[in-house]
């Protein structure tokens, strides 16, 4: 037993396509263990299926194991039909095959036995083949996208999954007669920022069961909503418009799930002058010993810096109870609405031209692409950095912006908030300061004094 190879079979297919020239999950496992039956110092391992994955697809679930018993001595061959069933991607197969070159594993691919990369030449010729199945792969990709983008540029639904609301007729999107039902949850949704609350009302009152990441996903982030879909403005029929679509990603971003019973007015609106991380709630635990011997306890909403709890590793530490920011901002709006109102009207015509500060946003994403490719960063880094810079990019919008619309806040100031604000629910308070502001940032100066800077909407 310890002369036998342990192989290890991978199968890998990417579509129906595969059926259709022999190449199906079936007939690679089949081949694969008649390859190792046919030879004796060889023993089957394992085998290792990644259905419906592109081969330049580095993140395979089973291919990830496959990888790891490698990297744990259990697997000395890798068996599959063809070099394409492998990899697509050369830069993936480089890395890969370092590693397999590190544990000593060899591979065979049964419809192409010429490869041989236990020589130079062999290995540089795995490269060469390797580069052109790769160009192959991205022209089929190409070829797949271009026709998604003709059905989307005439409104054709490209899958037969639609958002809940919508049916398929004569290859486009319509409403369905379960659209204003669906309609009427996300106005439900607008109306009370609560995802938990929203998915009770929209199976009590028209029966419709989901989840909340559906809701979430599916419904409350789908731009198919509001008629738009790659580009084409009028792919479907709208369900709600443009204004409401951005109210509700904004209270999603804001949304701030909690097992707490107490319900934080100011979740989600804080955060961190020192570190720019979310402040999060928390409550402060407060035992007063009278003299006649009672003990009492009590507990105050409060909230904390989220990086300094976990890490350690921010000057703007400790609690700072709910009353007290309530106490500043409140009495602080007003001024700050009318200082809003002044300067927006003295530059009333104003228009903000980003085409500047797109360029530079663009040359950062084309030079972080770069650091990827020359592997000075991982894809990890590459994603998250990515992902910072497409947000960047989104909120520069390349027209020039249109005057900021002032009648909400005018609005307040003529009403007597202060006054109306302290009899409202905590529920009605934290609607209020979601209407009325973006971010507090709270900050430690040096005389370890808090600092409060209103960001209004």
């Amino acid at each position: 037993m310890g002369d036998l190879l342990r192989c290890a079979i991978y199968i890998r297919v990417s579509s129906d396509e595969q059926a259709k020239y022999g190449d199906s999950m079936r007939d690679q496992e089949n081949r694969g263990k008649e390859y190792i039956d046919s030879h004796k110092d060889m023993i089957l391992h394992d085998i290792y299926i990644d259905d419906g994955v592109s081969g330049q697809k580095l993140l395979r679930e089973d291919f990830t194991r496959l990888m790891d018993d490698i990297r744990g001595g259990r697997i000395d061959r890798v068996i599959f039909t063809k070099l394409d069933r492998w990899f697509r991607s050369l830069r993936h197969y480089l890395n890969t095959q370092a590693i397999l070159e590190e544990h000593k594993v060899a591979w065979t691919a049964i419809d192409q036995p010429y490869f041989d990369t236990a020589t130079p030449h062999g290995r540089a010729f795995v490269a060469q083949s390797m580069m052109w199945a790769e160009l192959e792969a991205q022209n089929d990709g190409i070829r797949v996208r271009d026709v998604f983008a003709n059905k989307v540029k005439y409104g054709e639904a490209i899958t037969g999954k639609v958002p809940k609301g919508y049916k398929i007729e004569d290859k486009h999107l319509v409403l369905s007669e379960e659209a204003p039902a669906i309609h009427d949850s996300i106005m439900y949704y607008l109306q009370t920022n609560s995802l938990s609350d929203t998915l009770r009302y929209m199976y009590n009152k028209h029966g419709i069961d989901t989840t909340i990441q559906n809701l979430k996903q599916s419904i409350l982030q789908n731009t198919k909503y509001t008629g738009r879909y790659r580009g084409n403005d009028d792919y479907c029929p709208r369900l709600i418009s443009d204004e409401d679509f951005g109210k509700i990603q904004d209270a999603l971003t804001k949304n701030v799930r909690s097992s707490q019973r107490y319900d934080y007015i100011f979740s989600g609106l804080l955060v961190c002058g020192e570190c720019g991380r979310k402040l999060i709630a928390c409550h402060i635990n407060v035992t007063s010993h009278r003299k006649s011997g009672a003990v009492y306890h009590y507990r105050y909403p409060a909230y904390e810096c989220k990086h300094r709890r976990a890490h350690d590793k921010c000057p703007n530490g400790g609690e700072i109870r709910e009353k007290r920011i309530e106490e500043y901002v409140i009495s602080r709006l007003r001024s700050a609405l009318e200082g809003m109102v002044a300067s927006y009207t003295e530059k009333e015509n104003v228009v903000s031209d980003n085409r500047a500060a797109r360029a530079a946003i663009k040359k950062r994403m084309d030079r972080l692409k770069d650091l990827y490719l020359n592997e000075a960063i991982s894809l990890d880094e590459y994603k998250l950095d990515r992902l910072k810079l497409e947000k960047q990019l989104e909120s520069l919008p390349e027209v020039p912006q249109a005057p900021k619309d002032l009648s909400g806040a005018r609005n307040l100031l003529n009403t007597n908030f202060e006054e109306t604000y302290h009899q409202m629910s905590n529920q009605e308070k934290r609607r209020f300061w979601r209407d009325a502001t973006a971010e507090i940032r709270i900050s430690r100066s040096e005389n370890r004094q808090r600092t409060f800077e209103i960001f209004l909407r």
